[in-house]
């Protein structure tokens, strides 16, 4: 099924390897911090006040953002607090959040699905499971499930994104070792709900385990389990579709153009969860890892509970760490871990702080060319975005650039390339906007002064008719009066003439 590989990427090892992938259940959190601002959308609604008592899986905040989920909660216990704390984001800011204090009992909410008779509940139904249960991708993006199912038309190909985004995270790998007749399930019910004919799910070669694990349990002809490089950025939509499919999607579009939808593992799993079981996704897996970390591993935990809550589980050194949320080359660097675990945290590094290397000038050795996955030129982007060209870079389509870093990776003068790509688009899209205001305040300074001069000219010509109206008026009635005045000079004539006589 692989119809070809794609240039450009770069093939990094696992610099934190396990000899087995486990799953470890974490224990429920003391609290939990569920941020009310979430990856788009508009901040949600709370639902429940402090001093309120809450269960497991209660909806404890909503919005009328049609691009936005529910929030539950991911514990039983009392709110606590409804106050802005840090969240997880390389800007260190501040986010309204809700806080949870435990009671230990981990009660439930009660929720009915459609059950393991998935087949017969319609397309409507699951796709408002799948909203109500708060599901969004899993991988990274964080784009909500339901939105991106609803508007399909035209799908055939229904593809499985079973590859770790990056070296390192393995909880996409441990998902599918240890939970391979859900994933499997959930394909079944993607495959029911987007129409198509034929679902692909796609594994890195590195991951046998995983291959085994969901062959024995696929039993459905119209889903196909193949195995790809294990090559980074091997995951990224675009680039997975021209592998399995030969398929090039055009810049500016989307999978679903071609008849094509994506879903992460991970997302495929909660949907399973979400339709059979109506169960509403308030944990998932996070991988624990670094060079700080004695004993990687993978984490089911509650969402909302600090990263230190597993990080301390992973036995981590004493010395000073730099904290990374993501993958080591896409993720973000936070700078603390007391910090709430959210739905796209998959994976903590945990690393000892190092000496980086010094940035250097370009040599243009053009390795930046060969590694770049999408086949853009990052040295010419470079010498733009650094100049502030960016209408310049565009035409290099600059928009295009997925922030891979792996021109940053292959760069012998450690130039951090990809910061400059993300620094261009940024300016960008205020230049464009900018512009755009100023067009807009332009054209209504311009239309105002063409108002006032056509209400100035309009006010002239009316002004000058009605003089002339009023000349013309004038005229008339001096006329009339001369015609009166020589009528009555006439009847005085007759009168005198007949006196006379």
């Amino acid at each position: 099924m692989l119809r070809q590989s794609f240039s450009g990427g770069v093939v990094i090892p696992n610099p934190h390897p396990v000899e087995t992938v486990e799953i470890i259940s974490a224990p429920l959190p003391d609290k939990v911090v569920l941020p009310l601002q979430q990856r788009i959308g508009d901040e949600a609604i709370p639902c429940v006040k402090v001093g309120d008592k809450v269960l497991t899986g209660q909806v404890i905040a909503k919005t009328e953002d049609h691009f936005c989920v529910p929030i539950h909660a991911s514990i039983s216990g009392k709110v606590v607090s409804i106050d802005e704390q840090i969240i997880p984001h390389k800007s260190g800011l501040k986010s309204k959040c809700i806080i949870i204090e435990s009671d230990g009992k981990d009660q439930w909410v009660k929720y009915k699905g459609c059950g393991t008779d998935f087949l017969h509940c319609d397309r409507a139904t699951m796709i408002e499971y799948i909203r109500s249960s708060g599901i969004v991708g899993l991988g990274g993006a964080g784009f909500p499930a339901h939105a991106k199912l609803e508007g399909i038309q035209d799908c055939h190909t229904l593809i499985i994104n079973g590859t770790e985004c990056e070296p390192g995270i393995m909880c996409d790998d441990a998902l599918m070792q240890h939970h391979p007749q859900e994933i499997i399930r959930g394909v079944e019910i993607l495959l029911h709900i987007c129409g198509a004919q034929r679902a692909i799910i796609a594994v890195e070669d590195d991951k046998q385990e995983a291959l085994n694990s969901l062959l024995m349990y696929c039993h459905n002809d119209r889903i196909s389990i193949e195995q790809i490089p294990t090559k980074y950025t091997s995951g990224a939509e675009k680039l997975l579709i021209k592998m399995l499919l030969g398929i090039e999607i055009p810049s500016g579009r989307f999978a679903i153009d071609v008849g094509v939808v994506c879903q992460n593992v991970a997302t495929t799993k909660a949907i399973f969860d979400a339709v059979v079981d109506n169960k509403p996704l308030i944990s998932r897996i996070v991988t624990v890892t670094g060079s700080g970390i004695e004993s990687p591993n993978n984490y089911e935990v509650r969402l909302g509970a600090s990263f230190e809550h597993i990080v301390s589980m992973s036995n981590p050194n004493t010395n000073q760490h730099a904290i990374r949320m993501g993958g080591m080359m896409m993720g973000v660097d936070v700078e603390t871990i007391h910090l709430p675990i959210c739905k796209i945290t998959n994976c903590i590094f945990v690393n000892n702080i190092e000496v980086k290397f010094s940035t250097q000038e370009c040599i243009r050795c053009g390795q930046c060319n060969q590694a770049c996955p999408v086949d853009l030129l990052p040295q010419q982007l470079y010498w733009h975005a650094k100049s502030g060209n960016t209408d310049k870079a565009m035409d290099y389509n600059l928009a295009d650039c997925i922030e891979c870093r792996c021109c940053d990776y292959v760069c012998p003068s450690h130039i951090p390339l990809a910061e400059y790509f993300s620094f261009a688009k940024a300016l960008h899209r205020k230049t464009t906007e900018d512009q755009y205001r100023t067009d807009i305040a332009r054209e209504r300074f311009e239309f105002r002064e063409y108002r006032l001069d056509r209400n100035k000219r309009e006010r002239a010509e009316m002004m000058a008719a009605k003089k002339k109206e009023l000349k013309k008026k004038m005229a008339n009635d001096k006329t009339q009066k001369d015609k009166i005045a020589a009528a009555m000079a006439r009847i005085k004539k007759t009168k005198k003439a007949s006196d006379d006589a």
